[in-house]
């Protein structure tokens, strides 16, 4: 991509933008949400066409004649949302709409299958889930029937848009050896990330955007974490920026727990689980992909129906019969799917903001009091720091972080004092997922009670005062903050994964 630029009205989103993806390597680009990635990928898609400059994939110029010319050309893309259908086997997804067809007009699953063979050795796809529905694989499964369908289509240059988001730490080792592998064979791969960490433990090459135009650029290994961050946010890092006074342990004080887990189990994904969790405190909530942390959320929120077990909140017996229930007696899930299970894309900020408040915003006689709405809007606006246009400025038009924020928008404005956060910063830079765990370490420390699933460990020990280890359903051990020791990432990596005999209870 030479001198590539791209103007929407007066406004240049991408401004004289030089990337080379050499052949064999794997070249990651960083930066933060509205750095102008998505628009640079999809002008080398084809998608978009480019107000200046000129794309070129293996030699020949991208005219934008046609919409499959890019992967005409051998570029193919992973998107981060998943394209694959749910209900259609993986080699019914990887041929889709070019089917193979035998001579009576049929589908030729045989030679289907003997088209892609190297192709599945190479990723380690087994031929046994080729013939298994999307919805029956697991998530590193459904990673690679997606690289499988993207490599189909072009196999010079792979694009993959944050592959790792829904991965736990040992999918993700497999995925990048998969990586590893395909550019090994002599094929481009551009990472989009906004995990730093796998820019160094994967990329050959690293390029920074900062407001569409072009900060860094250099061989991964001749750059370290700090300048990488100085880059993408435009200054100094500050170490720690959301470092904060830990609230003081209260579990064993005789302070009333204010949620109370005894005996918990959900199907077989939930086995004996207790725990409490405390007013003014952060409860970190870590565990391999499948270990059940998603799953308890649900259950808390009222999404799931409890096998056995009791629940207690501020005291008294609570069994959420649905999370509107659990929303009634102050719980609210901020999920980690936020455009499918937390916002109603298509409307506005303030719509999506009061739709938790209408009953309590029903006046006397009927009528919903639309100023007094409007106040509150104004008001989360101004306290989360929610970057709009205005009010009435439709969702799906906001940065990943911005989104998430008004769903922490929606919990606040329904008055609620337990909030249970599902890999809250999914999918937001760097900055915007400081400043939300800025946001909620503040709730905590005027008094909420927060439960914080996620995947990233470093982010977790940063904002938690006690962490649980949930792993095959059943919590393996407990750490608190005062034991610097345990309450690091290297630490935690190791327990995650150790033999359940060897973690500390």
């Amino acid at each position: 991509m030479a001198h590539v630029g791209k103007r929407f009205d007066r406004n240049w989103v991408l401004e004289d933008v030089n990337l080379k993806v050499l052949r064999g390597s794997i070249h990651a680009i960083v930066g933060h949400n509205g750095a102008g990635k998505s628009t640079l990928m999809k002008i080398a898609l084809g998608a978009e066409r480019p107000t200046a400059g000129e794309v070129r994939i293996g030699g020949r110029s991208l005219t934008y004649s046609r919409p499959a010319e890019a992967r005409a050309l051998g570029l193919g893309m992973v998107m981060q949302e998943r394209s694959l259908i749910a209900t259609m086997t993986g080699i019914d997804n990887i041929f889709l709409n070019a089917e193979r067809q035998n001579a009576l007009g049929g589908v030729d699953l045989r030679r289907q299958r003997t088209e892609i063979q190297d192709m599945l050795e190479q990723l380690g796809i087994r031929p046994s889930t080729l013939r298994l529905r999307v919805s029956d694989m697991s998530t590193i499964e459904q990673e690679l029937i997606e690289i499988a369908k993207a490599l189909r289509l072009g196999n010079r240059v792979l694009v993959l848009d944050e592959p790792t988001a829904p991965l736990g730490s040992d999918e993700i080792e497999r995925l990048f050896a998969v990586l590893r592998a395909i550019a090994a064979r002599g094929t481009g791969i551009v990472l989009i990330t906004h995990h730093l960490s796998e820019v160094f433990a994967v990329s050959d090459e690293v390029t920074c955007l900062r407001e569409g135009k072009v900060v860094l650029s250099c061989a991964t290994k001749s750059v370290d974490m700090a300048a990488l961050v100085s880059a993408m946010l435009g200054r100094r890092s500050l170490p720690e920026a959301h470092a904060r006074r830990r609230a003081p342990a209260r579990h064993g004080s005789g302070q009333v727990p204010t949620l109370t887990v005894r005996n918990l189990r959900v199907g077989t994904k939930l086995r004996d689980i207790s725990v409490e969790a405390f007013a003014g405190e952060v409860l970190g909530i870590v565990g391999p992909a499948g270990s059940g942390r998603t799953t308890l959320l649900r259950a808390l929120f009222g999404d799931l129906r409890a096998s056995d077990g009791a629940l207690r909140l501020f005291g008294r017996p609570y069994r959420p019969h649905s999370p509107a229930d659990a929303i009634a007696h102050g719980v609210f899930l901020v999920p980690q799917d936020r455009a499918a299970h937390g916002l109603a894309l298509l409307e506005s900020v303030a719509e999506n903001i009061i739709l938790v408040a209408l009953k309590r915003l029903i006046g006397t006689l009927g009528f919903l009091k639309r100023a007094e709405g409007r106040r509150q809007v104004r008001q989360m606006i101004d306290t989360l720091g929610i970057r709009v246009s205005s009010m009435h400025q439709p969702v799906q038009e906001l940065s990943g972080g911005n989104q998430q924020k008004v769903v922490l928008a929606k919990a606040l404005t329904a008055g609620s004092q337990v909030l249970l956060f599902d890999e809250p910063t999914f999918g937001v830079d760097i900055a915007a997922a400081r400043e939300i765990m800025t946001r909620v370490r503040g709730l905590a420390d005027a008094g909420a009670t927060v439960l914080w699933v996620s995947s990233d460990l470093l982010e977790t020990t940063s904002i938690s005062d006690r962490i649980v280890i949930l792993r095959d359903g059943i919590i393996r051990a407990t750490f608190t903050s005062d034991d610097e020791h345990a309450f690091s990432e290297h630490y935690l990596s190791a327990a995650i994964h150790a033999e359940p005999d060897r973690a500390r209870q």
